[in-house]
């Protein structure tokens, strides 16, 4: 993501300060599933290309940093103590996506067979849709808190859809003939568990945006 001027972000809500983090952060997922879908392609060199922009990307400290400074100074539709920890929530992305990725350069790997690697793009669509998802509640959250609540829903449920993928991709892992020590079955499980961790954090932070919504609304 380009670098943003200062002027640029003294112009910005606290709420567009917000988004505009979320869409950073998003925006590293989507690298983050480009590249593994590179690898599957074996197409090595965007793999690396797509992993190192993740960890190497330092936009979002310019935000976190002008967030910081402003959010004491501003009036907002929730609270202070509500706004920082979804703020932190938001960056707790960052940290998995950045330990995901360079714990997957660590090793080259090659995937066993086309079923697995069709395993691995579903749950990869999964994390795509939820990703998106969550970026578009957080949106909703400064106008629309009933809007998110909702969008927080269909999170969940797709979540529910990349846990059963999960199951049966570590099933189809566990009965090749590769040694358990072996580097590429070690690799293997710890990429299958390192997206569902992310995945779980995605649904774990949609479930703090409904706490908001019930406790900022009154659902009839």
């Amino acid at each position: 993501m380009r670098e943003i001027e200062e002027k640029e972000l003294n112009k910005l809500s606290i709420d567009e300060l917000t988004q505009l983090f979320m869409d950073n952060i998003n925006e590293q997922n989507l690298k983050l599933i480009n590249g593994i879908k590179f690898l599957i392609q074996e197409d090595f060199d965007g793999f690396r290309d797509n992993l190192n922009s993740v960890i190497q990307t330092n936009t979002e400290v310019q935000i976190k940093k002008k967030f910081e400074s402003r959010i004491f100074k501003s009036k907002l539709m929730f609270s202070k103590a509500d706004r920082l920890k979804l703020f932190t929530k938001i960056n707790d992305i960052k940290n998995i996506g950045e330990y995901l990725a360079n714990k997957m350069l660590l090793y080259k790997v090659v995937f066993p067979d086309e079923q697995f690697k069709q395993h691995i793009l579903s749950i990869l669509g999964y994390l795509k849709i939820i990703s998106n998802n969550l970026a578009n509640a957080v949106k909703s959250i400064g106008s629309d808190l009933s809007k998110a609540h909702d969008i927080c829903e269909e999170i969940k449920e797709e979540r529910r859809k990349m846990r059963n993928e999960e199951w049966q991709l570590l099933k189809r892992l566990y009965n090749y003939d590769m040694d358990y020590i072996s580097r590429t079955f070690i690799y293997l499980k710890e990429l299958i568990e390192n997206i569902m961790m992310l995945a779980d954090h995605i649904k774990n932070f949609s479930e703090y945006i409904q706490f908001l919504a019930t406790k900022y609304l009154i659902f009839e």
